[in-house]
């Protein structure tokens, strides 16, 4: 099979468009037709080479698309549906997949190469490659979505929406009318707001400099928006906050993050630094303040349950998704969206791969 994907050949090169050759299905395989794709920060940091140095690559793991075949063994999807695929390339019978952390999964397959050029391996970014417009994915990494969500909406929640509503139920576990500070207001530090509104934290502050996210912060439920200051957060929990949030991937965040935290309190790290980054913490207040720094990687998402509790609080207006579209560009502007998400316009741009 071939298909039209964006690749990018090497560290800060844009991506080009070329055909490109997927692999026959597998017997667990699906094939699909991605319709939306939105631009992630850590689709940018592979293309710039800060996060990875695995080239040439497609990139795009945050999408939703409508099925076009199925492998002989597939059963938990068929052709014509449409679907989200999840970053939990599980293999659901591993100890972490039973032990229900499916992000874990030493047998995810994510390692698989189903796309080539020439007859040499691409990286398929993620497990997934969504800026293409066919895939090749394993049946356990595909959700079915309602008619009621859209395209858009489903696609968000492959990651950002997965992330932040992960990070605050399934790796913080945050707790009704608690304090929660939240470090960057992204797409995913967005969503970790409304998971905490959900939670019925009490106070809810957001850290960004970036005053139009800060205005949407508010909107969607944070009770203060402050610009980067320690003091200034000092001054509203002078003894800190029982549970906050790192998602920006900077070590001076994180370790802002650790100094905010009160004692006894959570610090979830999310974003995703270099590689060579590293983080200092005073291991006599640590040991003795019984705070906990816990990773979160894809909020330890679990597909079929998280997916679909997400679907049906969007369908009931208690997850407005739809105010994170910042916009959705033709698949041919991929560099202007790259752009975008590179100097933090808006929240997310989303890609028109192909027409549902």
């Amino acid at each position: 099979m071939l298909t039209r994907a964006a690749v990018v050949e090497c560290a800060k090169q844009p991506p080009h468009f070329e055909e490109i050759e997927l692999s026959d299905l597998r017997y667990d395989e699906v094939l699909v037709r991605i319709g939306v794709a939105g631009i992630c920060h850590t689709d940018v940091a592979w293309s710039d080479g800060d996060l990875f140095d695995l080239f040439p690559v497609v990139l795009g793991h945050e999408c939703a698309g409508v099925v076009e075949e199925v492998g002989e063994a597939v059963t938990r999807v068929r052709a014509g549906d449409r679907v989200s695929i999840a970053l939990a390339h599980h293999c659901g019978h591993c100890f972490f997949c039973e032990t229900g952390r499916p992000m874990l999964c030493a047998n995810n397959g994510s390692e698989l190469r189903r796309m080539s050029r020439n007859g040499e391996p691409i990286q398929q970014g993620f497990g997934v490659g969504g800026f293409s417009q066919l895939v090749v994915v394993r049946q356990a990494s595909l959700v079915v979505v309602p008619r009621t969500v859209p395209m858009a909406v489903a696609a968000l929640v492959g990651c950002a929406t997965s992330t932040g509503i992960g990070a605050v139920f399934n790796i913080a576990k945050v707790e009704y009318g608690s304090r929660v500070a939240v470090l960057g207001a992204g797409g995913v530090g967005l969503n970790v707001v409304m998971g905490c509104v959900l939670a019925g934290a009490e106070r809810i502050v957001v850290v960004e400099p970036n005053e139009e996210r800060r205005a949407r912060a508010l909107k969607l439920g944070a009770t203060d928006v402050v610009e980067p200051a320690e003091e200034v957060l000092r001054e509203i929990a002078a003894d800190g906050f029982e549970f906050v949030f790192e998602s920006v991937g900077r070590a001076e965040t994180m370790e802002l993050g650790f100094r905010i935290t009160q004692r006894g309190g959570t610090l979830t790290i999310i974003g995703a630094p270099r590689p060579d980054v590293q983080i200092r913490i005073p291991a006599l207040d640590f040991v003795p303040s019984q705070r906990r720094i816990l990773g979160c990687q894809t909020g330890n998402i679990r597909p079929d349950v998280d997916f679909d509790r997400i679907f049906r609080l969007y369908a009931r207006g208690k997850l407005p998704l739809d105010s994170l579209v910042s916009d959705i560009l033709p698949f041919d502007q991929i560099g202007e969206a790259f752009r975008r998400s590179r100097s933090g316009e808006g929240v997310r741009t989303l890609l028109r791969i192909t027409e549902e």
